[in-house]
């Protein structure tokens, strides 16, 4: 775990203006939660050695930074999750920048995750201090190594019996050649924090799910990585006493609430799967806070200019992959759920998600 609370890494202005420091909260929340998911889109420092590379250049990355935390400044949320962030790093600086602009009670929290190829974690950032479970705030659960090869190992094998072994999940697919495969899945994006508010125990995990949700290949692993974190939501999250929510880039589309594309459609059961983690019980544990969204149109998080012209398109796609799921006992509290739409593609190909609770 690392709490970041340093300077950026690049030059920036005072904290103060002429010796007077503004105030370090922007509105009162005594008796209001506001919790947002936000991928901001390879969220990369200069000079940080990117595979995925948005921005190559450090005045442009530096700008991207900047327009983040323009986003997470107007948004004023009490907790976030921002999937894409490449390192401690990126998460300093975000820091750094609101603190700057006098939202001084801001603390970034970041784990490393498995993903080696893409390098993206799941950080958050929040103005409440997360509790400590197993002297730490916030967790990745992720075997070590990965036990199991990645391809040709019968399904459910995953080498030697250890408690790493629940973190693992197989899942097969037909390769290009039309033969079968047996590949193992472990949860590489993901954070697990905790929270207690006014009483209420609320453990978050924030999720970046495997892309691509019309590829066969990408679907079976994304269901792999499912089951694993409903796993984790029951053996870390409820056990230890917290309400549930999970949130974050999902990359699938849930079958129950109707987006603003209404010609795509989920291959999967991930969003079901996710909202019924607990089979044992009846009826589903988590509620997708989107269909308190009024209209289908705004149902929107995400934009992938098709034509790659920077803007949008009549051709381009708007979907629904990024979701915040709560547990049911705490929908009698939601006060409003929106989706921020108010900016274009030079912050993000993603929205906020945001959903306020009235804690009274």
């Amino acid at each position: 775990m690392v709490l970041l609370l340093g300077s950026v890494a690049w030059g920036v202005g005072p904290e103060a203006v002429d010796g007077v420091s503004p105030p370090a909260r922007a509105r009162p929340r005594q008796a209001t939660l506001r919790i947002a998911c936000f991928n901001a889109e390879n969220l990369a420092v200069p000079g940080e050695d990117t595979r995925l590379t948005r921005y190559r250049f450090d005045p442009a990355r530096r700008r991207h930074f900047e327009r983040i935390a323009a986003v997470v400044e107007t948004l004023d949320p009490d907790i976030i999750v921002i999937p894409e962030v490449l390192s401690s790093a990126g998460v300093e600086a975000l820091v750094r920048l609101l603190h700057e602009k006098g939202r001084r009670d801001f603390q970034g929290y970041h784990v490393d995750g498995r993903d080696h190829f893409s390098g993206f974690d799941v950080a958050v950032l929040s103005r409440t201090e997360p509790d400590e479970i197993d002297g730490a705030k916030i967790h990745l659960y992720a075997p070590q190594r990965e036990q199991a090869s990645r391809d040709q190992k019968p399904a459910g094998d995953v080498g030697p019996a250890s408690d790493d072994a629940w973190l693992q999940e197989s899942y097969t697919f037909t390769d290009n050649l039309g033969k079968e495969r047996v590949r193992t899945a472990v949860l590489q994006r993901h954070a697990v924090v905790c929270f207690t508010v006014r009483g209420r125990k609320i453990g978050l995990l924030g999720l970046h799910l495997k892309s691509n949700p019309s590829e066969s290949t990408s679907n079976a692993q994304r269901m792999a990585e499912t089951r694993i974190a409903c796993a984790i939501v029951k053996r870390k999250i409820v056990a230890n006493g917290y309400l549930p929510v999970v949130l974050g880039d999902l990359n699938d589309y849930d079958p129950d609430v109707p987006m603003a594309d209404s010609v795509r459609m989920t291959q999967t059961t991930v969003l079901r799967d996710l909202k019924n983690y607990d089979e044992a019980t009846a009826g589903d544990e988590l509620v997708n806070v989107a269909k308190y969204i009024p209209r289908v149109a705004d149902r929107y998080t995400s934009h992938w200019d098709f034509n790659e012209n920077g803007v949008a398109d009549p051709e381009d796609v708007f979907t629904m992959i990024d979701h915040v799921l709560v547990h049911r006992e705490l929908v009698p509290m939601i006060s409003r759920v929106f989706i921020c739409h108010a900016f274009d593609l030079d912050v993000s190909d993603h929205f906020p998600v945001v959903v306020d609770f009235s804690l009274d």
